[in-house]
């Protein structure tokens, strides 16, 4: 039985035709279980050479931000840290087609619904750094917390936010500092107490596994996993670029509305990712239903 074509719940229609499509299947159900997938580069769509140019749009831009150049990412160390890494679409291209590649929007859209909005675009450069702080956590790791943010208690199982984050390194061992994740914690229907936040401790309360990923891959999770990583020892750099996503009712990171409008009009596509065709903020005298019903259709249909 072919329930899409049946037409009878269009914004469902349309999710799970793009699922079956790009052979997702397998990931929507370990999204469901665990709250987290991995999709492997051979079925995220993405062009030949899309990572080596994504990542190196990422160092460029990095370089140039922080006068920090980096000449090889696998022996490189990090002056800067990994800051000024917000506000990358006027960038390069290479981030704009991240943020357009169909898998991920997919993906995006099945967690988030056909109205899901990018709610910021940032990279993680992640160096070699060793040792333990005070409170006796390694230096370098990051302490479990979830991606809800301002959701208060009991959250809902649907998503209201969602990572689609770029591999772009491999995430092989412990060692490369890999993002780690508490399977199923996405049904907690909160987010971790202090106590339960330091997942290197025998004592733990949950166990957390490590991503493992091949360069190239794309990162999904829920938006209510609890998730952390572990501090890296591998030399150079663990790249990733994170893209955000949240559903029409949330604030985003970013204000798209900034963009430059010569971005905007060669690629027109992202104007409905960005939330620039949103009802909100409303103009007087803004007389557009289809832009009314879109917003109400989002408050009736997780999928819409």
């Amino acid at each position: 039985m072919d329930i899409p074509a049946l037409q009878a719940s269009p914004a469902a229609d349309a999710a799970v035709s793009e699922i079956v499509q790009y052979g997702l299947e397998r990931n929507v159900v370990e999204l469901a279980a665990y709250g987290f997938t991995v999709i492997p580069p051979e079925k995220t769509a993405a062009p030949p050479g899309f990572t080596e140019r994504l990542r190196e749009a990422i160092l460029r831009t990095h370089g140039e931000r922080n006068d920090d150049p980096i000449d090889d990412y696998r022996t490189a160390d990090l002056k800067s840290g990994f800051k000024n890494n917000w506000w990358l679409l006027e960038e390069d291209d290479a981030f704009v087609d991240a943020a357009l590649n169909p898998v991920a929007l997919a993906m995006a859209r099945w967690m988030c619904g056909q109205s899901a909005i990018l709610a910021g675009a940032a990279w993680i450069l992640k160096a070699a750094d060793k040792g333990v702080g005070r409170d006796g956590f390694d230096r370098g790791a990051l302490r479990l917390h979830n991606d809800n943010h301002g959701v208060p208690p009991p959250m809902s199982q649907y998503a209201h936010w969602c990572n689609t984050s770029w591999v772009l390194t491999d995430y092989s061992n412990v060692e490369d500092g890999p993002t780690v994740f508490v399977p199923g914690s996405h049904l907690f229907g909160r987010s971790p107490f202090p106590h339960e936040q330091d997942f290197t401790q025998e004592s733990a309360p949950y166990r957390a596994v490590s991503l493992d990923a091949a360069e190239g891959s794309l990162a999904v999770w829920h938006g209510a996993t609890w998730h952390g990583a572990h501090p890296r020892s591998t030399p150079g750099l663990r790249v990733t670029l994170v893209l955000t996503w949240m559903r029409s009712y949330i604030k985003g990171i970013q204000e798209w509305r900034k963009l430059d409008p010569e971005l905007l009009q060669r690629r027109p596509d992202l104007k409905g990712i960005l939330g620039l065709e949103h009802l909100y903020p409303f103009k007087y005298g803004d007389d557009e239903p289809e832009r009314v019903h879109a917003l109400l259709d989002a408050g009736r249909d997780q999928f819409a």
